[in-house]
């Protein structure tokens, strides 16, 4: 049914985030299917939290659990936005399309005020993404 899975990730790893990487490494299992992880980071002057070699090691460490946890080819694709917050649905939704992807399994927060004026990351994806999304709470 599906044979490539697109996981967008935070790497500060909010718990939804976990959540549907545990969702997405048992259907790949399930499914025989591969993962790419994305990522979508910006830096600012003076942050060496978010230098690329922390952002590197950070994904690959997912990477890692997620082949151990799925038995799966799992991969990794970090994208450098100038301005995260303006450009990550946009960046994602292209993602997705340049990898192949046929799934995309998102974590998402439950609903808050501010998402009746502005789309959440899950809600843009689901709206305007060309394949199927699994948005996991």
């Amino acid at each position: 049914m599906f044979s490539h899975i697109m996981i967008p990730v935070d790497i500060h790893l909010p718990p939804e985030i976990r959540k549907a990487l545990d969702v997405a490494a048992q259907m790949a299992k399930w499914q025989g299917a591969r993962i790419t992880i994305v990522s979508v980071t910006g830096t600012q002057p003076g942050d060496v939290t978010h230098s690329e070699a922390a952002i590197s090691t950070e994904l690959q460490a997912i990477v890692d659990q997620l082949a151990e946890q799925s038995g799966s080819e799992v991969s990794a694709r970090n994208i450098h936005s100038v301005d995260v917050a303006a450009e990550v649905d946009g960046d994602l939704t292209r993602a997705a399309e340049e990898i192949g992807a046929d799934l995309i399994v998102v974590g998402t927060h439950a609903p808050r005020i501010t998402d009746h004026i502005f789309s959440s990351h899950a809600g843009y994806l689901a709206k305007h993404a060309k394949v199927s999304v699994l948005a996991v709470r």
